[in-house]
């Protein structure tokens, strides 16, 4: 037999990539935002726990609520095109974006921060 065995009380082996567990949510792994302290900064951990390294923009959107109406919130776009809510939780694209958006915001160039953790 040409299997190989650890000896009793090796501890197994641990991965060097830091998992994050908020990212895990209803038995599946999504891409979330964070927001990083009082800062305007924002994070993208991607669902494999890897760090986003591309821009996020902060945009103002048209939502409705139950009663029908209009209110503006505030919503994250990411290069390549996916839609986080102001609680970092994916979303479609919105339907509404608003057209006057207020220019210090929606030029915001919220870059990801450096990727320091290693993968698999």
């Amino acid at each position: 037999m040409n299997a190989t065995v650890n000896p009793p009380n090796t501890p197994a082996p641990v991965s060097t990539r830091t998992v994050i567990e908020s990212n895990h949510m209803y038995g599946r792994w999504i891409d979330r935002l964070y927001l990083l302290g009082i800062t305007e900064q924002v994070e993208l951990i991607n669902k494999d726990s890897t760090k986003y390294q591309g821009k996020i923009h902060r945009r103002r959107i048209t939502v409705q609520n139950a009663q029908g109406e209009n209110f503006f919130a505030m919503a994250y776009e990411s290069a390549d095109s996916r839609w986080f809510d102001n609680a970092g939780l994916p979303i479609k694209k919105p339907n509404q974006i608003s057209k006057d958006i207020d220019q210090e915001s929606a030029d915001i160039n919220i870059t990801a921060t450096p990727h320091s953790a290693t993968s698999e």
